[in-house]
């Protein structure tokens, strides 16, 4: 079944036609990979567009990985949420030297509400 991919990301379109997603939810214990996929919207309506599936992949991720963005800040995002999965999806000796990057980060950061960090904040981290 040849699948085409989109220019959202975890959007593609069938060889029908049809859109759907596909969102990497992380491993289990055992290091199994866990996917969500899904070719209807809230309403159970076929997606009509790549826009319309991802943004229903982005709501769907939203209550898979249950992180409200209004309300927490950089450091806790960093340490609470991303570290834990990503060590899950990574080899050790990679995520020993990554986390000490994105640890400098959250020194930056890490006070900042992911909802209010703005382009300029993450250009400032990076020069």
């Amino acid at each position: 079944m040849p699948v085409s991919k989109t220019k959202y990301a975890d959007v593609y379109k069938d060889d029908k036609g049809h859109f759907f997603y596909q969102i990497f939810l992380g491993r289990d214990a055992k290091g199994k990979k866990h996917f969500k996929k899904g070719r209807k919207d809230e309403l159970k309506h076929y997606f009509t567009s790549a826009r319309a599936a991802h943004i229903e992949a982005q709501r769907v991720k939203q209550i898979y990985l249950n992180v409200n963005l209004g309300d927490i800040t950089y450091a806790s995002f960093i340490k609470e949420k991303f570290l834990p999965k990503y060590k899950a999806d990574v080899e050790g000796s990679t995520y020993e030297t990554h986390s000490k990057m994105f640890l400098h980060a959250v020194d930056f950061l890490g006070n900042v509400t992911l909802k209010k960090l703005t382009v300029e904040e993450c250009e400032r981290y990076r020069t």
